[in-house]
């Protein structure tokens, strides 16, 4: 069984301690800059000093964070990490000066300094970025005191998880066939399919979700404040909207994510032609929304963690050497922790740090699903490795926006793989309803929790209260919209909202789920059909790094995102792949 090694960071805890104990001079010295930066000698060095420090931040913060999210319910690592948490935003405070002043010294000197010595010209988008951005940093004092608010940005994702994790307790059911199990986060999408019964599959679902709605004012309270949040963030650095303020810092039009919103929305009957497919083939009364985790076809197959890793392997194998070579060391021994236990943070993650090798968690559970998510999360760190070869510290940070099209790339050919292999009907039914569902959760699903986003910032700029009313009203109409399901008849999925961690933890993050698997697919096609300099293209995306805007570098590596039609292609993928199913369904 895989697990980490976090040696790589410290041996221990009482190491780690004696490390924390350095931050704070190190902080210290950095505030010392502060009126010094127009001096060149000053400029330079604090930048040294800026990047000797970010480099410990980064080997104590991941040590700690990933050590923590292997337990939740350790206390004691639990309350270092939030000691760590509390030591970054003195670090923020302490530097808010950097901004402004550099800013009030002018791009012209700024750029002058860039162009005087090697370790300054890593910084020169960094500083175009900064300019650009200018009529939204405040000043130095104004600053200082937007960085005192600093901790309580980490509130909202601290509570979501004690709330839904730390504090929750796993509900037990007894089952039509006398058997009585253990729900929790982790295994209720599993277990559905399995119960022997469609009352099962309910009691299943409401177990997993009733922490949501016993727990639905304090979880609307806790996403409220996420909400304050982005609101006294955009108004304090004069953006025109939360979206605005999520989407400027990377140069991405708005056109981008409402081109998005709107093909998915306006879509929908693709989705209503699958679910009725599902209801038919699977003698469904009606189609409930825990219902997707039940298969048309079951295959009772099932991928271990070393299967799944030989898995991905082979359907990459003919791919470019230095691209395989950075997937396999992705998934090294020691760098990904494979299943879950008790405590473990759920979800799946890749945690990368310039310097170090990144880390995958999973919470893998031998589905082909979880095949899928082992793939998705190489990806990302794949992704990490290319970066931190080809980028200096300054641009080797890249967006989220790009992160999702290394994660994807992989799925799409994980799963061509696995259709060319299939050789019976299950089989394919199996695999096209993974490719159908792939789309429906990261194309439509996170489109409409982005929707959902969406509408919760317009109420708080309308001045209007966030209840669990308000916001369980919003996904009440857009289940009815996209997919033609009332969920006030499942008891608890109305508190959906409730159970995505990304809303409280990263706002407005997931619509790039679905931007990113378009310019994904197309770019994959582009190196599935030879394209010539495809993977050429490709490879340059992940050892960009952060050393351009994202729309820019996606459309070098060959997807257009302002373009309409890159998101319709999509759909269009979708439609055929539910045409096919409907066919190899009535084969005899």
């Amino acid at each position: 069984m895989s697990t980490w090694d976090l040696s790589i960071f410290y041996p221990n805890l009482e190491a780690w301690e004696n490390d924390l104990k350095k931050l704070p001079a190190k902080i210290d010295l950095l505030s010392s800059y502060q009126g010094k930066l127009s001096d060149f000698e000053h400029f330079k060095s604090f930048h040294v000093l800026e990047e000797e420090t970010t480099h410990l931040v980064y080997r104590l913060y991941g040590y700690i964070h990933l050590n923590s999210d292997l337990n939740l319910k350790d206390k004691i690592k639990s309350a270092k990490n939030q000691e760590m948490m509390l030591m970054l935003s003195k670090m923020n405070q302490k530097t808010s000066f950097v901004s402004p002043e550099i800013i009030q010294m002018g791009a012209e000197k700024v750029m002058a300094f860039v162009d005087a010595d090697p370790l300054l010209k890593t910084y020169r988008f960094g500083f175009e970025k900064l300019f650009m951005m200018q009529e939204h940093v405040l000043s130095s004092d104004q600053e200082g005191i937007l960085a005192n608010y600093g901790p309580v940005q980490s509130i909202p994702s601290a509570l979501h998880q004690a709330l839904s994790i730390v504090d929750a307790v796993d509900e037990k059911v007894v089952l039509s066939d006398g058997k009585e199990a253990t729900v929790t986060l982790s295994n209720f999408r599993s277990m559905i399919p399995e119960v022997p019964t469609a009352s099962d599959r309910q009691k299943v679902f409401e177990a997993a979700f009733k922490r949501y709605k016993t727990n639905k004012t304090a979880f609307a309270a806790t996403y409220n404040l996420v909400l304050q949040n982005q609101a006294a963030n955009f108004k304090s650095r004069k953006y025109a909207s939360a979206l605005d303020a999520a989407l400027f810092k990377n140069n991405i039009p708005t056109s981008v994510f409402h081109n998005l919103k709107d093909v998915a929305f306006e879509n929908t009957v693709h989705i209503k032609r699958y679910l009725k497919l599902r209801t038919k083939h699977l003698n469904l009364e009606k189609h409930r929304t825990y219902d997707r985790f039940m298969k048309l076809a079951k295959d009772d197959t099932k991928y271990n963690f070393e299967t799944a890793r030989s898995l991905f392997f082979e359907a990459i194998a003919h791919m470019d050497p230095v691209f395989v070579s950075h997937q396999k060391d992705a998934l090294k021994d020691g760098f990904v922790d494979a299943y879950p236990q008790d405590g473990k943070r759920t979800g799946a993650y890749s945690s990368g740090f310039y310097g170090f090798h990144p880390y995958i968690l999973l919470n893998h559970d031998d589905t082909l699903d979880a095949v899928f998510t082992l793939a998705h999360e190489a990806g990302h760190s794949a992704h990490t490795l290319f970066s931190n070869e080809h980028q200096p510290m300054a641009t080797s940070d890249y967006t989220i926006f790009v992160a999702e099209i290394a994660s994807t790339f992989n799925e799409h050919a994980l799963l061509d793989y696995l259709i060319s292999k299939a050789t019976s009907k299950v089989q394919k039914i199996d695999l096209l309803e993974s490719a159908i569902d792939g789309i429906m959760a990261t194309f439509f699903r996170q489109t409409l929790f982005a929707t959902f986003e969406y509408q919760a910032t317009k109420l708080v700029e309308q001045g209007q209260p966030i209840t669990e009313q308000a916001l369980s009203k919003i996904m009440i109409d857009l289940y009815k919209h996209y997919y033609d399901i009332d969920i006030t008849e499942e008891n608890g999925k109305e508190y959906v909202w409730a159970y995505i961690p990304h809303l409280f933890h990263t706002p407005f993050y997931v619509y790039q789920y679905a931007t990113s698997y378009s310019a994904s697919l197309k770019i994959y096609d582009n190196v599935r059909n030879n394209k010539p300099g495809a993977m050429e293209n490709y490879l340059g995306l992940l050892k960009s790094g952060g050393s351009d805007f994202p729309v820019n570098q996606a459309k070098a590596a060959g997807a257009d995102l302002t373009n309409k039609e890159t998101f319709m292609a999509v759909i269009a993928r979708f439609d055929s792949l539910v045409s096919q199913l409907e066919k190899v369904l009535e084969e005899n």
